[in-house]
């Protein structure tokens, strides 16, 4: 399995485990994901769930067959999924974030829905990423195959905090422990507004 999971209290931490290959998300991976996904969600000890990757690269895209159904889950989790990212995510890597309730970037991160450059277009990785952005920039994204910094992932709101690189660790665990924390039936009250 490509994938590191650890529990942490009521955190739940799942992590691309396979920097060898640049976590890129085929369908065995996205299967068992989707797999860890949803078994952390029905554990009633955990509150929270925190995604992150081994590695110098979040994600380097993914199968295209294969992350449909992954690129919809955050709207039907009834816990917090935080994602934590550094160095690159492109592809199904931006489409995993648009799809988290609340990610942190490291400084310095870089972002791309570059499937266009290779010949490709997945309506799955538009979908996820307009519901995310708003459809005309993920468009736009998707087009152009440009690559985009944190602060623009900031001002567009893929991301919700930036942090220098040594510190993402610790402010996605501060962030994802509370959130893990907090008052179950308050947490689901909100994300099923999603």
């Amino acid at each position: 399995m490509s994938l590191r999971i650890e529990q942490d209290g009521r955190l739940r931490r799942i992590a691309l485990a396979a920097p060898e290959k640049r976590n890129l998300l085929d369908a065995a991976t996205c299967q068992d994901l989707l797999r860890e996904l949803r078994d952390a969600v029905a554990d009633e000890t955990v509150g929270a769930i925190l995604l992150e990757a081994d590695g110098p690269i979040f994600c380097a895209g993914v199968d295209p067959l294969a992350g449909e159904e992954l690129f919809t889950i955050g709207r039907r989790m009834a816990k917090p999924l935080v994602a934590a990212v550094q160095g690159v995510a492109v592809a199904g890597g931006v489409a995993l974030l648009a799809n988290a309730h609340v990610v942190l970037a490291a400084q310095g991160s870089s972002f791309g829905l570059t499937d266009i450059r290779e010949g490709k277009w997945s309506e799955a990785i538009y979908l996820a990423v307009g519901s995310a952005i708003g459809e005309r920039r993920a468009l736009e994204l998707c087009l152009t195959g440009r690559i985009f910094s944190t602060p623009d992932a900031l001002a567009w709101g893929l991301v919700h905090q930036a942090a220098p690189a040594f510190e993402l660790d610790d402010r996605a665990s501060e962030v994802a422990g509370a959130l893990a924390n907090a008052n179950p039936e308050a947490v689901r009250a909100a994300l099923r507004r999603r």
